[in-house]
C-alpha cells in the first residue's frame, strides 16, 4: 500500500487530516480565518469591505492588508460555507445584491454576524416567482405591478449588460427602442417604453438615443 493510500485509510478510521495534505490546507484556511477574524475586530477594515462588490475585490483587498489569501482560498471557504446554509438562507445568500454596502458581509457567516437585524432583511433582490417562471417559459413576460418594480427591472438589466460586453453590444446597436425592449425581455426583464424614458431623464445627453445614455463609454 503507498503512503498516500494509507494515510488515506488512516484518515477514515480516525477522522483526521492526512499530514500530506493538512499543512497546505490548514494554512489556506489560516490565512481566510485570519481575515475574517481581523474584520470583525477592526472596525477600520469592516467599514473598508463595504465598497466591494465581488470576490475579486474582497481577495484584492485581504492582499492588500497582508493576508495571503488566493481566490481559489477565498472560493473554497464560500462555498464550503454556502453547504452549510439551509435553503432559506441560501436563497437570500445568492440574491445579494453586489451594489449594497451588505454585500460582503453576507459572503460568509462569520461576516454576517456582524450584521444587525433590520440589515439582514435589505440589500437583497427581488427573488423570481414561479409564476413569472411559468409566463416566461411560454416566451411571453410577465408585467410588473408598478413603476418602482419596472425602474428595478432595468437597473439590473443595465447592470448585466455592463458586466456582459456581448450584451452591451447588442444594445447599443440596437437601432430602435422596440429592439432594445426585445432584448431585455429575453434577458428575462420586463420593462416598457416609459421605464426607458424615466431613465432617460436622468442623464444629459438628449442628443442620443435613450440607451446610450447607461454607459459611459
Amino acid at each position: 500500500m503507498s503512503r498516500w493510500s494509507a494515510c488515506l485509510a488512516d484518515d477514515l478510521q480516525a477522522g483526521q487530516h492526512c499530514p500530506l495534505d493538512s499543512g497546505v490546507l490548514k494554512m489556506s484556511s489560516s490565512d481566510v480565518d485570519r481575515f475574517l477574524e481581523a474584520i470583525v475586530q477592526d472596525h477600520g477594515l469592516a467599514t473598508g469591505i463595504k465598497p466591494l462588490t465581488s470576490d475579486c475585490e474582497l481577495v484584492a483587498f485581504a492582499q492588500q492588508h497582508g493576508f495571503s489569501v488566493s481566490l481559489a482560498d477565498w472560493g473554497r471557504h464560500v462555498a464550503m460555507d454556502r453547504l452549510q446554509q439551509s435553503d432559506e438562507e441560501l436563497d437570500v445568500s445568492l440574491r445579494a445584491d453586489p451594489q449594497h454596502w451588505s454585500w460582503a458581509f453576507r459572503q460568509t457567516a462569520r461576516l454576517r454576524s456582524l450584521l444587525m437585524d433590520g440589515a439582514q432583511a435589505s440589500g437583497v433582490v427581488a427573488a423570481p416567482s414561479s409564476s413569472s417562471a411559468a409566463v416566461a417559459a411560454g416566451n411571453n413576460v410577465p408585467e410588473l405591478s408598478d413603476d418602482q418594480q419596472k425602474d428595478q427591472a432595468l437597473e439590473l438589466f443595465i447592470q448585466k449588460a455592463r458586466q456582459n460586453p456581448e450584451l452591451k453590444e447588442r444594445i447599443k446597436f440596437a437601432r430602435n427602442q422596440d429592439e432594445v425592449l426585445e432584448i431585455a425581455a429575453a434577458e428575462g426583464f420586463p420593462i416598457d417604453s416609459l421605464t426607458i424614458l424615466r431613465k432617460w431623464s436622468q442623464h444629459s445627453d438628449f442628443s442620443r438615443p435613450t440607451w446610450f445614455g447607461w454607459f459611459e463609454d
